[in-house]
C-alpha cells in the first residue's frame, strides 16, 4: 500500500491532524480489543453454545486468520477507491458482525460472524496507518503518530481481557460484542467529521492469485494446529492439510516473484533491517496473544478464577502500556524506530 496521497488536504491544522490520529487509534484499539477481549469469555462461551475447546478455538482464530489474509488487499482497496471511504465500509462491515456475533444462537454462527468481524477489521487497520501518514506531512511528527498509533495496538491487546472479564462478569459472554456496537458509531460520526478523503499515488493492481493462495495457506495451517488433535497428527486427513499447506505456500512464493505488482513483495526480506523487524513483531504478538489465551482459560478452567479475577491479572500490562505508549512515540520521533 503507498503512503503517499493525491487527494489528502493540504494544510490541515495541528488540532485536526491530532484529531484524525486519536479517531484512527480509536479504530485500532477496536481491533485489537476484539483480537483478546473474547478470551476471557470462551468458558462462558462454551458453557452457553455447548461448544469444546476446538470449538472455542475457532471462535478466537476465525477472527484472526480473516483479518491476517486481507490486509494487504484492503489496503490496496483503499488506495484505488479511497481510504476514508474503505474505512468506513470497515466500521460498518466491523459493526454489523459485532451484532450478529452478540445474538448467535449457535457455535457455527458466532464462528461466521467473527471471520465477518475479521473482514472489516482488515479495512480498518492498515487503512488507519495510511490516513495517519497522509494527515502527517513533517516526518518527525509523523514518526511520533506511528508510534503512539502502534502503542495503541498493543494497549488494546492487553486491556482486552480486562474488559472482557468485568463485562462477562456484569452483564455474560454477548456482552463483549454489544460493546462494540456504540464504539462504532462514534468511529462513524467522527471520521465523518474529521477524516479527510486521500487516495494512494497510483492505484495498484489487485493480485487476486496471491490473494486466494495467502488465504489458503493460512486458513490450512491453522485449520490443522486446531484440528490435530481430534483426527490425529499422523492420520490422512493431517497428512492432506499439511502438503495442501505445503503446496499453496510454495505456489504463492512462485506466484508472488512473477508478478509485476505482487501483494506481497518477497524481495524486502532480503533487507536485514525488515527481516527482523518483521520477526521481532511476528514474536511479540504471537507471545502476547498466546499468553493471553491460555492465562485466561488456565486461571478459570484450573484455578477457579472468576472471568473478573482472570481479566484482572492482565491489568499490570495495560497500565504498562497505557504509561509507555505516550513515552514510544515520542521517543521515535526523536531517536528514530531503531
Amino acid at each position: 500500500m503507498t503512503t503517499t496521497s493525491l487527494a489528502a488536504e493540504p494544510g490541515l491544522g495541528a488540532r485536526r491532524r491530532w484529531t484524525v490520529l486519536a479517531v484512527c487509534a480509536l479504530s485500532m484499539f477496536l481491533v485489537g480489543l476484539d483480537t483478546t477481549i473474547v478470551n476471557v469469555g470462551l468458558p462462558a462461551i462454551g458453557e452457553g453454545l455447548e461448544a469444546g475447546t476446538r470449538g472455542l478455538e475457532w471462535v478466537v482464530d476465525a477472527y484472526t486468520v480473516v483479518l491476517a489474509a486481507l490486509l494487504i488487499t484492503s489496503g490496496a482497496l483503499a488506495d484505488r477507491f479511497g481510504r476514508r471511504r474503505v474505512f468506513r465500509v470497515g466500521l460498518v462491515v466491523f459493526g454489523a458482525a459485532s451484532l450478529v456475533c452478540a445474538v448467535a444462537p449457535s457455535l457455527g454462527v458466532l464462528v461466521a460472524a467473527r471471520a465477518v468481524q475479521g473482514v472489516g477489521a482488515s479495512m480498518l487497520s492498515p487503512v488507519a496507518l495510511a490516513i495517519v501518514v497522509s494527515a502527517m506531512p513533517d516526518p518527525r511528527e509523523r514518526a511520533r503518530a506511528i508510534g503512539i498509533w502502534a502503542s495503541v495496538f498493543g494497549l488494546s491487546m492487553a486491556a482486552g481481557p480486562v474488559t472482557g472479564g468485568a463485562l462477562v462478569a456484569a452483564l455474560g459472554w454477548r456482552s463483549v460484542f454489544w460493546v462494540n456496537a456504540p464504539v462504532v458509531v462514534a468511529a462513524l460520526v467522527l471520521v465523518a467529521v474529521f477524516v479527510p478523503e486521500s487516495h494512494g499515488q497510483r492505484a495498484r493492481r489487485l493480485d487476486l492469485p496471491g490473494q486466494v493462495l495467502l488465504t489458503l495457506a493460512l486458513g490450512a495451517s491453522v485449520w490443522v494446529l486446531i484440528e490435530g488433535p481430534r483426527i490425529g497428527w499422523s492420520s490422512p486427513a493431517a497428512a492432506a492439510v499439511y502438503a495442501l499447506t505445503a503446496l499453496t505456500a510454495t505456489a504463492f512464493v512462485r506466484v508472488e516473484n512473477r508478478r509485476s505488482e505482487p501483494l506481497m513483495d518477497l524481495g524486502l526480506f532480503r533487507r536485514p533491517v525488515f527481516a527482523t523487524a518483521v520477526l521481532g513483531a511476528v514474536a511479540v504478538f504471537v507471545a502476547l496473544s498466546t499468553a493471553l489465551l491460555l492465562n485466561t482459560l488456565y486461571l478459570q478452567h484450573a484455578r477457579g478464577w472468576t472471568p473478573l479475577a482472570a481479566g484482572l491479572t492482565t491489568l499490570p500490562m495495560a497500565l504498562g502500556a497505557t504509561l509507555c505508549a505516550p513515552w514510544a512515540g515520542s521517543l521515535v520521533g526523536r531517536l528514530g524506530p531503531r
